[in-house]
């Protein structure tokens, strides 16, 4: 299931002009086609309690809103996905295929027939409103946080702690707004209370400890066998809350989901960036570029990429360049939407060797035609605020001993953890 299965570890056509290969118009109902479709595309988000504004879990509502949805897939706004298709191919790819959006033309073009109520899917299960099964534990703020009706709130870093007399593996994981409404992000890191050094430097950076995040377009973590996140014995999580006021006073408290992992794995999972604190975008610039650039210390393995904007954000890169001189553009988001903080998580993992430079290109549009830009007449820096700016690209990796010719061994071991995982989470939704 495409949706479901993007947690690992992801040329508009215009409404009224899509052709695509075509379809017996009997044979499209909605209990044995366009209910699987909506299922495994919109059903995690469009559902009542999802984050998305309106629920497709039913005949009714997908009926009712059916003007609505297509022009969002024909305009390919929905479902959301900005990376560009020629770059990287990417396990989480939430696109629609051309015969999927026929399909749903065909079925609202010939009567929106309802078929078959006794082939009618079981509710979507997600207990308790959590995208994983069977967490082990779930810790949650230790009191509500009071947010104003107006004005700006700073920053918030929240202490939880987990209790954890040994090491934990953490194999799947996911964080809950506990009003969605006032919280803009999340971002969860883990306190080692050892506060153990390492001789990464910079590479990690705002990386060192991250383990979660929640914003609009994240998915759960849910990772294949022999691969997890360590939270050490005595661990203290942090939530970096942002909230942004609604008009009246609001109450929050989030709470985190995890599941453990039976033993250590082979594969421990770290998050590193690259990152600029040192630019200034000046004003009415419709195109400004920032760079970062991160050298890999270690031979290591990559599995995603999350660039990270603000609303001046445009587009944003990923291009490795490797010690033999080539070069490897992995991600290219042509048009960032901040409203959609998108994790990219690689088809197939990629073998970076030590002495690698990721270098991250970054543009900001400052100008009066960006529609989301509360001032072009300002120069803009760093700041947390969304009407400030970030340039961070993060990159969750795991180190790696062996060679190139190892690698290619392995890699072959994780597609078939990853194929099981994904076989396992069809089997647990339908």
């Amino acid at each position: 299931m495409r949706i479901l299965n993007a947690c690992l570890l992801g040329g508009a056509l215009m409404a009224g002009a899509f052709v695509g290969p075509a379809i017996a118009e009997d044979e499209i109902t909605y209990t044995k086609d366009i209910a699987p479709l909506l299922r495994e595309n919109c059903e995690e988000c469009h559902r009542v309690g999802g984050v998305a504004p309106l629920a497709l879990s039913s005949y009714r509502q997908a009926k009712g809103w059916a003007a609505m949805v297509r022009e969002v897939v024909e305009s390919r706004r929905m479902p959301p996905w900005h990376a560009d298709p020629h770059v990287g191919t990417f396990r989480n790819d939430r696109r629609l295929s051309d015969e999927d959006i026929q399909t749903l033309v065909t079925w609202m073009e010939t009567g929106y027939k309802r078929g078959n109520p006794e082939e009618a899917l079981p509710p979507f299960d997600m207990p308790e409103g959590w995208r994983i099964k069977d967490p082990d534990v779930v810790l949650q703020m230790p009191e509500e946080v009071e947010i104003a009706a107006t004005g700006v709130v700073p920053y918030m870093n929240i202490e939880i702690p987990t209790g954890f007399t040994e090491d934990r593996w953490i194999e799947a994981m996911d964080v809950q707004a506990g009003n969605a409404k006032v919280v803009h992000h999340i971002l969860v890191y883990v306190r080692d209370p050892n506060h153990p050094g390492d001789d990464m430097g910079d590479f990690l950076k705002i990386g060192r400890g991250f383990l979660i995040g929640f914003a609009p377009g994240t998915v759960a973590v849910d990772l294949p066998k022999g691969m997890a996140y360590k939270i050490p014995a005595g661990s203290t999580l942090i939530f970096q809350m942002h909230y942004t006021p609604t008009g009246k006073p609001e109450t929050d408290q989030s709470k985190i989901a995890l599941r453990f992992a039976d033993e250590a794995p082979e594969h421990e999972l770290v998050t590193a960036t690259t990152v600029n604190f040192e630019f200034e975008i000046p004003p009415h610039a419709e195109s400004h570029r920032v760079e970062a650039t991160s050298p890999f210390p270690k031979n290591a393995i990559l599995y995603s990429m999350t660039p990270h904007m603000h609303y001046r954000g445009k587009s944003y890169e990923f291009i490795a360049h490797f010690p033999d001189g080539t070069t490897r553009k992995l991600l290219h988001v042509p048009n960032f939407d901040f409203n959609w903080q998108t994790t990219y998580i690689l088809q197939e993992p990629v073998f970076i060797p030590a002495g690698t430079r990721m270098e991250t290109i970054a543009h900001f549009d400052n100008s009066a035609n960006n529609p989301y830009n509360p001032d072009p007449s300002k120069p803009i820096h760093w700041g947390d605020q969304t009407w400030e700016e970030m340039m961070i690209g993060w990159m969750n990796l795991s180190w790696f001993d062996g060679d190139a010719d190892d690698f290619a061994e392995t890699k072959e071991e994780m597609l078939r953890a990853l194929e099981e995982r994904d076989a396992n989470q069809l089997a647990r939704a339908e």
